[in-house]
Parts: C-alpha cells; structure tokens; sequence
C-alpha cells in the first residue's frame, strides 16, 4: 500500500522519475540483485518498503530476519557506496503495553519476532547507512481497494453484512493514512536531517474506536461492540499499545502528520466510488 501511494505521489512531483522495481525483478536478500539494481538505475534515493509481517515472522523468523534485518544490512551497504540517500522503513510494533503515545527516545520492548528482525535491520541502517532515515510508521492503511491489506475496505464490506461487529477495545495504536506519509517524505529528503523520525497521523485510539470511525465515515450503522482482543487469537504477541508521537519532526522544523480522523474521512471520500 505505501510502496503503491509514494510512488504515484512522487510521480507527480517535478524533479522525481521513479522506478518501483517488484519483487520478481529484485531480491532485497541479496547482494547482487542490490548492487545490479543500483548501478542500472543510479538513484539518488532509495526507500526500503520490502517488508516481512507480523504473523509470518512468528512462523518463520529465519526468513523474518533475512527481509526485514540483513536485506535491510544489504541496502545500507550497498546505498552508501553508491552515495545514495536510504530510507528504512520501520514498524510502530516496537514498544510495550504501557497506553500511550512513544516518541523517538522511548526504549524499544521486543515482543514479537517481526519486531526483533524490524530493529535489527534498523539497527543496521544505523551502524552501515551514511545519509539515511529511518520512519517508524503507525497503523497503516491506504492504496486501492485490491490491496490485500487493506483494514478500511476489509471493515466496510464486513459492516456491509453484518448489524454489529466486535473490536478490540484493549490494543492502541494510531491509524496512518499511506497518502500522508507519501506527503511526507519528500520535506524529510529536502530537510537534509538524516535520522530516526516516527510518521503517524496525529493522535491515537484503540482498535475498537478506529473501527467505529471507519463505520462512521462511511455513514453506516453498525454497531461496533468493543471486547477483549482475546477474541481475536494471535500467534505474534503484540503490544497492547502502538501508538506514536514525534519530537523529532518538531525538532526538525517539520510539520506533524494530519490528525488521524481527518486523515480517515479524506481516505474514505476518496475511494467511496471504487466500492459501490
């Protein structure tokens, strides 16, 4: 989803040409594949939106860490020689149970496979990356309506038919629009403030009330009955809160993303026609 919106957004922006190169023609585990992309393409940029998730890494985490920590060693590497600009992506799934927001300077709490491969690779990026940044992103959602993983979409049609859903009232985090941080990205680069940033829309709900507000916004009367998330049996623990704040956007001279409600509704009204 974010790999499909920041392409289509720095496409229409003078000065970028973008090259979004699939899976099947690079494999971001190997070194070749990285180094033959980099010198046919000579990028000034390069973001990493190759990911692993969440409940595969609990099943494979040997695979986990190969994506999500010694690709992203790879890229670092490799970038650096080239003289390129990296941008990590990175996960809000970093922290603990505590409710709250975590910004930049929080100790990280590992509680999952996928979270312990993630830090890694950022980790790497860090000791191997000269020029990069690294984005710990919330709760994502966006692209079109065929995204696999798409939880706007996915609510809607469940609403559609049913009179009542349940949600989890007891996990938190912060719904990120894939647009916005689309938007975001290119002030990040002009910035020149290399670095750890986290890039959520403002503000942060549990799971529960973020499905409520997708219910809402497409004017809808489900009813949404929040329950215990152990409802919903996952293999990967997850931390009870995943919500995100950023100082060092501030710190930046950057502005913070859109509240994320705001963010929702634009989301919403502007993929309503692809679904009737």
């Amino acid at each position: 989803m974010l790999a499909t919106d920041l392409a289509a957004y720095l496409g229409t922006l003078k000065g970028y040409q973008v090259v979004a190169l699939p899976k099947a023609k690079l494999d971001v585990t190997r070194r070749d594949d990285i180094a033959a992309a980099l010198q046919g393409h000579k990028p000034d940029v390069v973001v990493n939106t190759a990911v692993f998730h969440v409940e595969d890494s609990e099943d494979d985490p040997e695979r986990a860490f190969a994506v999500n920590a010694w690709a992203a060693r790879l890229l670092a590497q490799e970038v650096a020689m080239h003289g390129a600009t990296l941008v990590q992506i990175s996960t809000c799934g970093l922290f603990g149970d505590e409710v709250r927001p975590y910004n930049e300077y929080d100790p990280v709490t590992l509680k999952t496979a996928y979270a312990r491969s993630k830090h890694a690779g950022d980790e790497y990026v860090c000791q191997y990356g000269k020029d990069s940044f690294i984005l710990r992103l919330g709760w994502l959602y966006g692209g079109g309506a065929e995204h696999r993983r798409n939880f706007i979409v996915a609510r809607y049609r469940e609403a559609m038919q049913k009179p009542a859903l349940e949600s989890a009232g007891d996990k938190y985090g912060s719904p990120t629009y894939t647009g916005d941080v689309a938007a975001a990205i290119p002030a990040l680069l002009e910035s020149g403030e290399c670095g750890l940033y986290h890039l959520a829309n403002e503000g942060g709900c549990s799971r529960a009330d973020y499905v409520r507000a997708i219910v809402e916004a497409f004017g809808l009367e489900t009813r949404v009955t929040d329950v215990d998330s152990s409802h919903f049996p996952r293999r990967a623990p997850v931390p009870d809160c995943e919500m995100l704040t950023s100082y060092n956007l501030a710190y930046a001279g950057l502005p913070a993303l859109p509240p994320w409600r705001d963010a929702l509704e634009r989301y919403v009204h502007g993929i309503r026609s692809s679904l009737q």
